[in-house]
């Protein structure tokens, strides 16, 4: 697994749905101070619940995401956009055990 640390260092990659003004400030948008926080809680969370989780897609037309092996039986069973404003809102909503819940019954069926 590689390891990430936050926050992470800008590409040249461009932002899904563009900037709301000069520098990343919103949730949405990558390497803005909340983007970077929740990314990181995002991957605390996964990581505690046995999940191996990577991120890709930047520069992407749908932008980046998160996806997760999870590590008990190598699925990837975690798949979410986080350039999406809406998307983004609703993860930042959620406390820590209302992400692991959502986490378990949206994505792991259970």
């Amino acid at each position: 697994m590689d390891q990430i640390t936050f926050p992470r260092r800008r590409d040249n990659e461009a932002w899904a749905w563009g900037l709301s003004g000069p520098e990343p400030v919103e949730i949405w948008e990558r390497f803005s101070p909340a983007y970077e926080a929740q990314l990181e809680r995002l991957f605390s969370v996964l990581r505690d619940m046995g999940f191996s989780p990577a991120v890709g897609g930047a520069g992407s037309e749908d932008g980046e995401y998160v996806r997760a092996v999870y590590t008990a039986d190598e699925r990837i069973v975690f798949f979410y956009h986080l350039e999406d404003p809406a998307d983004a809102r609703f993860v930042a909503s959620l406390d820590d055990d209302d992400l692991r819940d959502w986490i378990t019954n949206a994505w792991m069926g259970a």
